[in-house]
């Protein structure tokens, strides 16, 4: 399997449909009405669910998302899509046997459905979930305990880490979407894209998205908060075609958690002509042959970098798995990337320089209160993103097990920040790179900006390949810095030699936003805080290319009547 960051979609942001209808929203239900089935059918569970000789589970978990949302786009100044609907995902997590040894691994996953308003249908919904979700656990749990007789387990460590109970309630006053001023919006987003004659297919398109985040465990947690996997999103893309007959695709994100944190509507129509302008210049720019070079990667750049090359790595539940690739199992207190670089991920913060993160939330999908976490602190490993599946030396949660509304919570990143300790001004990077390169004997270096998403996979039975796809690919003239916009490659390389070709980073530390992370437990947002940086070399090869003949006739919006 592979695990990629890429910049949210409407298709990806939530995997879970529940139907197209026309919603009639009304006022959510109180969080008491909440909680009350889903509270008794809890309770009728740990006191009677028990099969032949085997008692009932001793931690049982519901999960409730209550969920409206509100989608709509535009294409060259006309709605294509407007429509909304309602639902609520339930989620069940059933253990058997005892935290230092119980049914769940890396690959486990609880039982998942939908629930209905009324208490009857939500008690009758979780009856079944709970009933399916205790027969799987006691399956698992027997299976791996008769595994236990003949595989060999060189770290014996618990299934379920100790931490307190929780209680708590965030005011969240539900918000009707703005309907026709975002459909107003919409349209004159995706009109700009009507005076560029060169641009074939466009898009403007908004999801917005209320939800409400319930979990109840028999620990005594209760917890009703936002649903921090929930974010809205604006999106801008278009489609052209070079004269070469290669496909160019080019988006722009903004995944935010409420549509006031959008920026304003001048900003936006700004965003969407530069769009159209960059797709433009790509078209008459060459192709880059594959080569390696020094190379200047901005800061949206790095963070995918990082996120990919980096974060997944430190992810707690892959040091105990043997199938993971477990490159820095073992290696805390030790050093794993240049010195003059520290990595922390900080789920409790909302912002940084005035933008919204996604990756912010008060507690994570297991109840635990989100924690701001030193993962390489100037080069030496640290610490990992801890879920309540304990790992060798790091027996508690750090308040990183995240999921989406459908799975079993697992160690994730959040807002992923690169700090760097001597940074120059991107100037003093430039002068670097053109050193670099006339020093390696190469005519030019790179500038890498921005990237629409990164792959790199984990397990050992696949080459640790990293690949991220730059938005744009400047050449950097050795000699004079002069920049000229290239087309048609993306970075290849493997992680660990990656990091450490890092020679230096740049003073401008910026957030990128509108990213989803897929993993095994789902998609969540996140975003990376991170400067640029310079690499003392990069590997370019050649994308896979959709080509195709440009069209016959002119569009009929530009051809004259």
């Amino acid at each position: 399997m592979r695990y990629c960051l890429r910049r949210a979609s409407l298709g990806l942001v939530l995997s879970l449909w529940a139907g197209r209808v026309q919603a009639a929203w009304g006022p959510p239900l109180s969080d008491d009405e909440v909680f009350g089935p889903m509270q008794a059918e809890l309770d009728r569970s740990m006191a009677r669910l028990k099969q032949d000789d085997f008692g009932p589970p001793y931690f049982l978990a519901y999960r409730l998302h209550e969920v409206r949302r509100y989608e709509l786009a535009a294409s060259f100044g006309s709605v294509t899509q407007d429509g909304d609907d309602d639902y609520r995902a339930l989620y069940v997590e059933a253990r058997f046997g005892g935290r230092e040894l119980d049914n769940t691994d890396l690959s486990y996953h609880g039982w998942q459905g939908f629930g209905g308003r009324s208490p009857q249908a939500l008690r009758q919904q979780l009856w079944s979930l709970t009933d399916g979700a205790y027969k799987s656990a006691l399956s698992g749990f027997l299976e791996k305990k008769a595994k236990r007789a003949t595989e060999f387990v060189p770290d014996v460590l618990d299934d379920f880490s100790v931490e307190p109970s929780t209680g708590y309630a965030s005011a969240q006053p539900f918000e009707e979407a703005e309907r026709p001023a975002l459909r107003g919006l919409t349209e004159r987003l995706s009109a700009v894209f009507s005076g560029y004659p060169f641009i074939y297919e466009s898009l403007a398109s908004v999801q917005v998205r209320w939800g409400r985040r319930y979990l109840l465990t028999s620990e005594k947690t209760r917890l009703a908060t936002a649903a921090d996997a929930l974010p809205s999103v604006l999106r801008l893309s278009a489609t052209t075609r070079a004269d070469d007959g290669m496909r160019l695709d080019h988006q722009r994100l903004w995944a935010v958690r409420r549509p006031g944190e959008l920026p304003p509507e001048g900003e936006l129509l700004e965003a969407a002509r530069a769009l159209a302008e960059e797709l433009g210049r790509l078209r008459a720019a060459a192709v880059q042959e594959p080569t390696a070079a020094p190379a200047i990667l901005d800061p949206e750049f790095t963070g995918v970098l990082f996120h990919e090359a980096l974060g997944h790595k430190l992810e707690g539940q892959r040091q105990r798995d043997p199938q993971q690739s477990q490159i820095f199992k073992d290696m805390a207190g030790k050093k794993v990337i240049p010195d003059f670089l520290s990595v922390i991920d900080d789920p409790t913060l909302s912002e940084f320089q005035g933008r919204p993160l996604g990756g912010y939330y008060e507690y994570d999908s297991e109840g635990v209160p989100a924690q701001r976490v030193v993962l390489v602190e100037r080069g030496i490993l640290r610490s990992f993103l801890m879920s309540r599946w304990p790992v060798k030396g790091f027996p508690r949660s750090n308040g990183h097990g995240r999921a989406d509304v459908s799975r079993h919570a697992s160690g994730r990143m959040a807002n992923l920040i690169v700090e760097a300790h001597g940074a120059v001004p991107l100037a003093e990077l430039t002068r670097r790179l053109m050193a670099l390169a006339r020093k390696a004997g190469k005519p030019y270096g790179f500038l890498l900006i921005g990237s629409s998403g990164g792959e790199n996979p984990n397990y050992r039975d696949s080459a640790q390949t990293l690949e991220v796809r730059p938005r744009l690919v400047y050449r950097v003239d050795a000699k004079t810095g002069a920049k000229i916009l290239m087309r048609g490659v993306k970075v290849v390389g493997t992680p660990l030699v990656f990091l450490n070709r890092i020679l230096a980073a740049g003073d401008d530390q910026t957030a990128a936003t509108g990213f989803v992370c897929g993993a095994e437990s789902g998609h969540v947002p996140v975003s990376q805080i991170t400067p640029s940086v310079l690499v003392s070399e990069v590997e370019l090869q050649r994308l896979p290319e959709d080509r195709a003949r440009t069209p016959i006739l002119p569009s009929p919006i530009h051809e004259a009547p």
